[in-house]
């Protein structure tokens, strides 16, 4: 199956089952990660409820599950390819390839990005080395084992400091507004 085949059903989006089980293991993280942020707003700086932050937590866990799927699939496939592809030339796309995919990370003006184009070549490369019954499966369920566990804790955070950033930029914004009340009381001054 090819890459364009399979990007049109997206292969690692969470199932149901999924969910339910990410929905067990985090919401605890994302009760106490909404309850920490509005713990820190109690000034009322924040338009959201508890639920709203807890919702988009909820969507971070989701994300971070659906990136670890992704992340997997492309390591179990270098891993194949580097068994089944034997000449010298495919050994140095491979090895490439898996630079690439290991300074994907790194920040800066040389950011290398492993994207859609390497992922064609190496479903192309997958195909062509690697017998049918040894490929790894993009539809294959989410591992929620310990490095998961540190990948999906640190995208919640980050979700909350982004929460928590635009609660403070908005602060300045509705400090700036007039409420209706103090309008009505300005109005009847100037009468």
């Amino acid at each position: 199956m090819s890459y364009q085949k399979i990007s049109k059903i997206d292969p690692f989006a969470v199932t149901n089952d999924e969910y339910r089980l990410l929905e067990e293991q985090f919401e605890d993280l994302a009760f106490f990660a909404s309850w920490q942020l509005r713990r820190k707003n109690v000034k009322n700086n924040h338009t959201e409820d508890l639920e709203d932050i807890m919702q988009q937590l909820r969507i971070s866990v989701i994300r971070a599950g659906r990136y670890y799927k992704r992340q997997v699939y492309i390591e179990e496939c270098l891993d194949k390819v580097e068994e089944y592809a034997k000449d010298d030339f495919m050994q140095e796309v491979v090895k490439e390839l898996k630079v690439l995919w290991a300074n994907k990370t790194k920040h800066g003006a040389n950011k290398q990005k492993f994207g859609p184009h390497q992922e064609e070549l190496l479903t192309s490369i997958i195909e062509k080395y690697v017998p049918s019954e040894h490929r790894p499966n993009p539809h294959a369920a989410l591992r929620i084992d310990k490095k998961f566990h540190t990948y999906c804790k640190a995208i919640a955070w980050n979700q909350q400091k982004s929460i928590g950033r635009k609660i403070s930029r908005e602060r300045s914004v509705r400090s700036g507004q007039v409420s209706l009340s103090e309008f009505d009381n300005v109005s009847f001054i100037a009468k």
